[in-house]
């Protein structure tokens, strides 16, 4: 498979197609100094903002930091004993991607499967432009 995919990159760039490399890290993100505030709707997300502010109170971190790599792999090891129901998904405090290096274990809460995948896109596109290691947290308005 490796050799079908260097012959495909090979191509490209025989061609004239730009052919980013594995090894070379994404020059469109950017880590800012400070903590990031990511901001969502406490009208929209009453649920996820209720989880958000339990699991704070519990002693979960208010300030995380994004780190996609493993991101799958520890939300699947959390989850892996956690019964799915119909309707609900199992919201993670905090997320996957805002969990360290090892650190598999988070808040869970069953909220409603709308409402926490609508939250995990806004989430997702609201991170997409910062690079892994950047400091982020939560702000409902």
């Amino acid at each position: 498979m490796s050799r079908l995919l260097a012959a495909c990159a090979g191509l490209a760039l025989l061609v004239g197609f730009p052919v980013a490399s594995p090894a070379q890290p994404n020059r469109t993100c950017s880590k800012p100094p400070g903590i990031q505030r990511i901001s969502f709707s406490a009208v929209k997300y009453p649920n996820i903002r209720a989880h958000f502010r339990a699991a704070l109170r519990r002693g979960w971190p208010r300030t995380l930091v994004l780190n996609r790599r493993g991101a799958d792999a520890r939300r699947d090891q959390l989850l892996e004993d956690i019964p799915t129901r119909a309707g609900f998904d199992r919201d993670e405090y905090p997320p996957a991607v805002g969990r360290g290096h090892g650190r598999w274990r988070a808040d869970v809460r069953y909220v409603e499967s709308s409402q926490n995948r609508s939250h995990g896109a806004s989430l997702g596109g609201q991170l997409r432009r910062f690079c892994d290691g950047t400091r982020f947290r939560y702000v409902f308005d």
